[in-house]
């Protein structure tokens, strides 16, 4: 049996006892603030991670409060400061996202004041998308402030080690979704009580 299949307590166990508890750590971390664990690094750095997401949560949580913008939103005013103005349906392949998605979040900066629609010059079909002057201020604001915050956190780190964690978190990018997948999948084949999904806390 490898090593992956025995349980915390030393004894056999499955591959889905091992994803109980990894994920059982975690948690644990993250309600305590303290490491989990023990001597397994790679715990107790997903430990760190897990503790880190909701202060990050708030972040752009103030960022909606203050300004009234989601993260989706967002995406799409960065998107056009970096573009400029810019077709509908050329917005909507950079974002990777559908048009009627697009029409909806531009529907809404519109009525908020952040883009204006104008029609295009020659293709009267298609419509041209641009940020207000305001927009364009307050994202220049935005910038500044996330810029500020990097320099705070970071700043006086040695830029190798800033260059090995952004490999790692680019790493960590690309392994999260079928890592999750795999692990929520052995989380649900776990024996253990099951809840009644219409009212979990009973």
């Amino acid at each position: 049996m490898a090593d992956s299949e025995y349980r915390s307590d030393g004894r056999p166990g499955t591959s889905a006892d091992a994803g109980a508890v990894d994920l059982e750590a975690a948690r644990a971390s993250l309600a305590t603030g303290r490491d989990c664990g023990g001597g397994d690094l790679a715990v107790s750095l997903v430990g760190r991670l897990f503790r880190l997401a909701p202060r990050l949560v708030e972040l752009q949580d103030l960022g909606a409060r203050q300004y009234g913008l989601g993260f989706a939103r967002g995406r799409v005013l960065w998107a056009l400061q970096e573009s400029g103005p810019v077709l509908m349906r050329a917005l909507s392949q950079q974002l990777g996202i559908s048009p009627r998605t697009v029409t909806g979040l531009i529907d809404a900066l519109e009525a908020d004041g952040w883009v204006t629609r104008s029609p295009h010059p020659v293709d009267r079909r298609a419509t041209i998308i641009t940020l207000t002057a305001a927009a364009e201020a307050t994202l220049v604001e935005l910038r500044d402030s996330y810029q500020g915050l990097a320099r705070d956190l970071l700043g006086d780190i040695d830029p190798g080690d800033l260059a090995r964690c952004r490999a790692v978190i680019g790493t960590l990018e690309e392994r999260l979704d079928d890592a999750v997948a795999r692990r929520v999948k052995a989380f649900e084949s776990a024996p253990g009580p099951q809840l009644n999904q219409e009212n979990p806390r009973q």
